[in-house]
């Protein structure tokens, strides 16, 4: 009891006197009684329990809230004699109960603004994204050979690009680049190196010498000047009257050259990346090539996948694949695509481009 008139007092400022001895409408006044608490007690009377949360000003004007419990007590023959009254402080939890609803809305105010900008940025993604797939070159088929090619990014736009064009009459410049990374600055990296072969915008380069031009390219896309970036390619000349392939890789998997019955040779890059240091000498080699041969250029996301107990796919695996499911219409690329999802461990998506050319001469 004396607990109680303890709280009354500080809570609400009046002293002992004000609360001991007097009934509730002398405490609460006679209108608060009548309209708002004697319907209360009467149903604990009739022996039911009522709940309620409520607001009060206290004492210096700050408004507190109590969870408030009237409780019907019995004396030993059943009977309600008086009302007990439970009140608890619970103005923490409303505040947190409020910030949250606050935080909830503003929340949810985010969302739709981030969502907005979300659909702007997608929408932006797949404007870039169909820009890049127009760089890409029809497949071809002529009195010489035919080139198909199949290209997946792991996300909306990556770092993987290729091209091939005439420079003369007589000889086809066939191209790929792998651009460290992924996402919109590998792209933009990629699509520029790519126009740059395309149009043949290097100075002072000799576009059917591939040397030059790995060289020309790592002068203009300096890793320093462009984000760490680095471009692993290979560049290469068909000319078409000699029967002769000139070729210079840099840090690029193998060409994969298969002859007829599946002699199988692997065409190794003979240079580093394109972009780390000013000073390299770029090489190239030429090869005597004969009709009736494939040469595969592709990217590391075309064989690196994670297999069964812990192994990783090579290059091995990926010579018998090609050897074994070689086709004249070329269908072992898709082949080879739905066969990495399939075997790869990770995710049922892979984790880098997938980026395959096939050039058969005839």
């Amino acid at each position: 009891m004396h607990r109680t008139v303890r709280t009354f007092h500080r809570t609400f400022g009046k002293n002992r006197e004000d609360f001991v001895g007097k009934t509730v409408a002398e405490v609460w006044g006679q209108t608060k009684f009548e309209a708002e608490l004697k319907p209360k007690f009467d149903l604990c009377f009739s022996g039911k329990v009522f709940k309620e949360e409520d607001s009060f000003v206290i004492a210096g004007g700050e408004r507190r809230y109590y969870a408030v419990t009237y409780y019907p007590y019995k004396q030993d023959k059943k009977e309600v004699t008086h009302v007990i009254v439970v009140t608890r402080d619970i103005t923490e939890r409303k505040n947190a109960d409020s910030a949250l609803r606050k935080s909830e809305e503003e929340l949810r105010k985010s969302n739709i603004e981030k969502d907005k900008y979300l659909k702007i940025i997608n929408h932006d993604l797949d404007r870039a994204s169909d820009y890049v797939k127009s760089l890409l070159p029809p497949f071809i088929e002529n009195e010489y050979f035919k080139i198909n090619w199949k290209i997946v990014s792991s996300s909306r736009l990556g770092g993987d690009s290729f091209g091939y064009h005439w420079i003369d009459e007589y000889n086809l410049a066939l191209y790929i680049l792998d651009v460290t990374g992924h996402g919109v600055g590998a792209a933009l990296h990629s699509i520029a190196a790519l126009n740059t072969l395309k149009y043949q915008t290097l100075t002072n380069t000799d576009f059917k010498n591939p040397g030059q031009v790995l060289a020309g390219l790592n002068n203009a896309f300096q890793m320093s000047d462009h984000n760490s970036l680095f471009i692993t390619m290979w560049y290469c000349v068909f000319n078409v009257a000699r029967y002769e392939l000139r070729c210079a890789g840099a840090a690029h998997p193998p060409i994969i050259l298969i002859k007829p019955s599946c002699e199988v040779e692997r065409i190794k890059s003979q240079n580093t990346i394109v972009g780390y240091d000013h000073e390299i000498e770029f090489q190239s080699s030429t090869l005597k090539i004969e009709k009736n041969w494939c040469f595969y250029l592709y990217t590391d996301g075309a064989y690196e996948i994670e297999l069964q107990a812990g192994k990783t796919m090579e290059i091995d695996d990926l010579v018998e694949f090609l050897c074994n499911n070689e086709k004249e219409d070329s269908s072992e690329i898709d082949a080879l695509y739905q066969y990495l999802k399939q075997s790869n461990m990770s995710d049922a998506n892979l984790d880098d481009d997938f980026t395959m050319i096939k050039l058969k001469l005839l």
